[in-house]
């Protein structure tokens, strides 16, 4: 029996048995389970299991930190339980409200874990956004000047990464049907609907109103959107049940896509596509308003505490607002440049001060793993869940870097430019507008991962 077998026999007879899951799926550290009764669940022992790095229960959700080796053990577990493969969270959003309530943080961890369940899918899609574009960036004439920006080369990698984000709502159409469980032909055919050069074009024609069965449209671009698509799926269920209630068996084929899409132009056109465009302006400006009154102070405060909030997954919705914010301008200032890079260096700091100065065996194998896994792997969950939360110590050198990291990143408006590894070469991702910014984003991340290093070498102690 292989290590990763054992341990996924371990987990299931510890949290109830298969019968007690009812949905598995995991990330790239933590295998996330749904169970139906969470009361008999020894989530202590799991805990101390050999393998495990920590237990982490999010709005509901059982969260395993594994590390690395999370796939093979999720594979480990469906194969034992039979479960339906998937890597998308699988929750019913009306058993979640009748399950808690329509009260306001229902309501909000509805909607992150909506944001949660249709974006992690896409995060490779997203690496290969950021890679290409890199690539462009660092030929192109605004870094090394290998080639112009009207070269085909140059093009090739371009217009690979700018035709994956003008094209977003069709991938988000795809998971959030999966998440929502419709028709996902549907739903692409309604981020089609949005698209449409014809249409965008005749919509935003000065003088000109289009309307739908009589209703005006309002002019919106929803290239790059998150929110419309998202919301238009989310309608696009309730009518989907609708429709099957009054449509016999035998039209089902020819009737049932014809109408829900006839239904939801004009609630996608007049409706929920304006409306998330809105939303998403109006979070845009919080965040960029907060910036530019904060302007380093907002920075340092987020390096300060991004630790804790990565680690409790409280800087999610920050996160999905400032990346749709990346998308639309090419470039974001104010949580990214922490959140994609200075994150990873101050756990690589925390890591390998914690590894010099332990005298305890066993302990500096676990602070050589965190800081192999965040420095090589990228995963930095090793860190905050195996050496980070356990040790309070260590909170005030991890503190004192990012906030100092992040105060430097403020002071010469550091901007993060696209997605790359999430390893030691995620400072890849200041790569843009000029040189001085990536220059500055190193310094800044050194600054993170040195000053992490020494306090925390300083300042930890084993316990006796």
């Amino acid at each position: 029996m292989s290590k990763h077998t054992k341990l996924a026999e371990t987990i299931i007879d510890l949290i109830g048995g298969k019968e007690n899951i009812s949905n598995v799926f995991h990330c790239m550290t933590r295998l996330r389970l749904n169970l139906k009764d969470q009361g008999i669940a020894k989530l202590d022992e799991v805990e101390k299991t050999d393998g495990v790095l920590g237990i982490n229960v999010d709005r509901g959700e059982i969260q395993i930190i594994i590390g690395p080796a999370v796939d093979e053990v999720y594979n480990e577990v469906i194969r034992m339980t039979g479960l339906e493969r998937t890597e998308a969270i699988n929750e019913n959003l009306d058993e979640d409200l009748n399950k808690s309530g329509f009260s306001p943080k229902a309501i909000f961890d509805n909607i992150i874990n909506t944001f949660s369940a249709t974006m992690n899918p896409l995060v490779p899609m997203f690496v290969l956004v950021g890679m290409t574009n890199l690539i462009a960036v660092l030929i192109g004439p605004s870094f090394l000047n290998l080639v112009s920006d009207q070269s085909d080369i140059y093009n090739n990698f371009y217009f690979t990464s700018q035709a994956i984000l003008y094209f977003l709502p069709f991938f988000l159409a795809v998971t959030a049907a999966r998440h929502f469980k419709t028709n996902v032909f549907v739903s692409i055919v309604m981020a089609a609907i949005l698209l449409y050069p014809n249409l965008v074009t005749l919509m935003s024609t000065e003088g000109v109103t289009y309307t739908v069965y009589g209703i005006p449209a309002t002019a919106a671009t929803y290239s790059t959107s998150v929110i419309p698509i998202l919301l238009i799926v989310w309608a696009q269920k309730y009518i989907e049940k609708l429709v099957k209630k009054i449509v016999p068996d035998v039209l089902k084929v020819v009737l049932e896509p014809l109408l829900i899409t006839l239904i939801m132009l004009p609630i996608a056109l007049c409706a929920l596509g304006p409306l998330g465009t809105l939303v998403g302006d109006l979070l845009a400006q919080a965040i960029l308003w907060l910036n530019q009154v904060a302007g380093p102070i907002e920075l340092m405060l987020v390096g300060m505490f991004v630790p804790f909030m990565t680690a409790f997954g409280i800087g999610r919705p920050v996160f999905f607002i400032c990346m749709t914010m990346l998308f639309a301008n090419g470039v974001e200032y104010a949580y990214m440049p922490i959140a994609m890079v200075i994150t990873n260096f101050i756990a690589m700091g925390v890591s390998f001060g914690y590894t010099l100065k332990t005298k305890i065996g066993k302990n500096r194998e676990l602070g050589l793993t965190c800081l192999a896994s965040v420095a090589l792997g990228g995963v930095s969950e090793p860190t905050w869940f195996g050496l980070f939360l356990p040790n309070k110590k260590l909170y005030v050198p991890a503190m004192i870097g990012g906030g100092l990291a992040g105060l430097i990143l403020g002071i010469f408006n550091v901007g993060y430019y696209q997605f790359g590894p999430s390893n030691i070469l995620s400072v890849l991702g200041y790569v843009g507008g000029n040189s001085n910014n990536f220059m500055i984003g190193c310094i800044a991340a050194g600054v993170a991962l040195i000053v992490t290093a020494a306090l925390s070498f300083v300042v930890y102690k084993d316990e006796k």
